[in-house]
């Protein structure tokens, strides 16, 4: 690109206007735009990096996502209002939500020391369930179902708007009838902590395994007690594919044991044993939300949410006031606090976490782990119990290590051989620890802060062993020549 846009001089782009880069993911360039027209509005624009438009699966899985994506038009999930390309140049436009993903909502509480309420936890849970149920019915031009699921359902993966607008983003990892292309046999995409058993084991699935996914969500938020992230694919995997759970009061006392059981058999490992549909859940949820907490309104999501990010919401109507009218706002380069803020909760969708088992990778004598490339199908699993997700016996047993990629519409950025993108607000975000909530594992930092901390106490206290024991055999000494 020969400049950047600028709200002075932005950039055409087939019936956009490119008025601001915000960044670039693996799979492109990111950009605040603006669609014209009678009634003009602030859309999300990402063009594909050009060097995978010569990926034919990229290419083949990008257009098999337009077929899905586009069609899709509920309150609870954020539009993707067209994909095509201009020029030769493929592209994808969203919608501009305003506000923040679910994750950074709950570590922006949690750095302010406050629980999330019942209430709105519920809430949010049963808009969830009702975007999902409207993607699970959705059917092609002639009616057919498409049989989607979205697979990588996460506090990520859902943003809450200022006006309190819960919205479900990213379908980019869904699977349906209408893809043609498939994942390679050894890789599963999605966020292994929220990953249904089934999918992690690479077993078709449903709309159920979406139930799951929104069940991890809500156990998370209604239990308090952030789930680890980190630790090595392969290790995590086994975790996604064998799970067992405490009930969220076990964490959380003051929750009730009819909302513990909602939320447990979101959560079974079978799913013939969960709810059948996402609405069967969001009816149980309500239902729960009208007994302990009947006057929370989705309004009272959005005030929670712009009374803990004032400053943001300030900054962020300056740029929404900028896409739609033109008027520009100055941004201090050197204040990236304040950059980092405007960008959108949708500025990285359609990028995903692919983790990728070697081609080696054959289990031995362990009927407790998964193995996707295994010929004879999904192994065993133990039925007695194991921990809760944060501590699993399962890592006494021998690591075998898997990587972890960001990934596009089953393309691996790295496969892409994808030239030197510089530094940008997206990647700022993806650096910073304000947007990284997601990543991290406060279990494993305090262990990791405890165990550098015994070592430094031992090399201490050995050094005083050491000095005394030395001070006591040079007194001796000076005693046998007197």
């Amino acid at each position: 690109m020969l400049q950047d846009p600028t709200p002075e001089a932005p950039l055409p782009f087939g019936r956009y206007q490119l008025i601001r880069r915000i960044g670039a993911g693996g799979m492109g360039e990111v950009f605040l735009a603006r669609e014209g027209g009678a009634a003009p509005r602030a859309v999300v624009v990402k063009k594909v990096l050009p060097n995978l438009v010569a990926n034919r699966a990229f290419v083949g899985r990008f257009l098999d996502e337009a077929k899905v994506v586009v069609r899709l038009n509920h309150h609870n999930i954020a539009r993707v209002y067209a994909m095509g390309d201009v020029e030769g140049e493929y592209f994808l436009s969203m919608e501009y939500v305003q506000g923040k993903t679910v994750s950074r909502m709950t570590k922006r509480l949690r750095d302010r020391k406050v629980d999330m309420p019942l209430g709105i936890a519920l809430l949010i849970g049963e808009r969830v369930c009702q975007g999902l149920q409207y993607a699970h019915d959705s059917k092609d031009e002639n009616g057919n179902p498409l049989h989607l699921v979205h697979r990588d359902l996460s506090p990520a993966n859902v943003c809450i708007s200022y006006k309190g607008d819960i919205k479900i983003i990213d379908f980019g990892a869904a699977q349906s009838t209408l893809k043609e292309e498939q994942t390679a046999p050894r890789v599963v995409i999605g966020n292994l902590t929220y990953m249904a058993p089934e999918q992690a084991k690479k077993q078709i699935v449903d709309g159920r395994a979406d139930i799951y996914s929104c069940g991890v969500m809500l156990w998370e938020l209604l239990s308090w007690h952030a789930l680890p992230q980190k630790g090595d694919p392969i290790e995590r995997w086994r975790k996604a594919a064998n799970p067992v759970w405490d009930a969220p009061s076990a964490t959380m006392p003051s929750i009730p044991k009819d909302v513990d059981d909602v939320i447990l058999k979101a959560l079974r490992k079978e799913p013939k044993d969960r709810y059948a549909t996402a609405t069967e859940f969001g009816e149980a949820l309500k239902k729960l939300r009208t007994r302990y907490a009947p006057d929370v309104r989705d309004a009272d999501v959005g005030e929670l949410l712009a009374r803990v990010f004032a400053k943001e919401k300030t900054g962020e109507d300056a740029v929404l006031h900028e896409a739609v009218y033109g008027q520009t706002i100055n941004l201090p380069a050197s204040d990236k606090t304040r950059r980092v803020a405007y960008v959108p909760p949708t500025a990285l969708a359609f990028e995903h976490t692919a983790v990728l088992a070697s081609a080696d990778f054959v289990p031995k004598d362990d009927q407790d782990i998964t193995d996707p490339g295994r010929e004879d199908g999904a192994p065993a699993v133990n039925e007695d119990g194991t921990p809760t997700p944060a501590k699993d016996p399962r890592f006494t047993q021998p690591i075998v290590h898997g990587k972890s990629r960001r990934t596009g519409f089953g393309v691996t950025f790295a496969e892409a051989d994808e030239p030197v993108v510089e530094r940008s607000l997206v990647q700022e975000i993806e650096a910073s620890e304000d947007f990284l909530e997601d990543q991290s594992d406060p279990e494993a930092d305090t262990r990791a802060n405890y165990q550098e901390g015994k070592w430094k106490m031992v090399v201490l206290l050995s050094g005083i062993f050491l000095f005394a024991t030395g001070l006591g055999f040079l007194a001796v000494w000076l005693a046998l020549r007197q």
